[in-house]
């Protein structure tokens, strides 16, 4: 009885122009998109301008904030970070990384903290923030595990304080 119910809705549909697929249906992958990294409005060490810390003021937490959006129209996606700091020339590997969870909007504002006990005073130093939607490993640590699928921000801060009131290289 099924397999005569069965030819009725096969007759029943070709006679109709119906279609039956008889080969699986492939369909292209999900695009997926770079992640972009730009500073709050209202970030205390914004990207476009070189920051000043003076380890002799008094703070309620000894922190650099790094404030800031992470645009991704992979609204689902979590996306992985690593900050370096003064690289090159010295060791190449991350002082800190993490996840960005996806937040459901394309803007996923996000704050990240360099402790000041790794800011020597009277030096001008570079962060680096490197975001990903996957890293490929830790043997080189900034590529991403798909080609193009990176955004990277750099800081620029002098650290004085009372022993070393000036900066000896500037900022390059």
């Amino acid at each position: 009885m099924l397999y005569f119910a069965t030819r009725v809705a096969v007759l029943a549909l070709a006679s109709n122009g119906g279609c039956i697929a008889t080969s699986p249906v492939e369909f292209d992958p999900a695009q997926s998109f770079p992640p972009s990294v730009v500073s709050e409005p209202t970030a205390e060490f914004p990207l476009n301008r070189i920051g000043q810390i003076n380890l002799d003021d008094p703070v309620e937490n000894p922190e650099m904030p790094l404030q800031i959006r992470v645009r991704d129209p992979n609204l689902d996606q979590t996306l992985d970070y690593r900050l370096f700091l003064d690289s090159p020339p010295a060791p190449d590997v991350p002082f800190t990384s993490g996840e960005i969870p996806p937040s459901g909007f394309l803007e996923r504002p996000t704050d990240l903290f360099v402790p000041y006990d790794l800011l020597s005073p009277g030096e001008c130093h570079r962060i680096e923030l490197v975001v990903v939607g996957e890293f490929d490993s830790f043997v080189e640590p900034r590529r991403p595990a798909e080609e193009g699928d990176f955004d990277n921000a750099t800081w620029w801060v002098r650290v004085t304080d009372a022993d070393n009131p000036v900066i000896l290289q500037e900022c390059r």
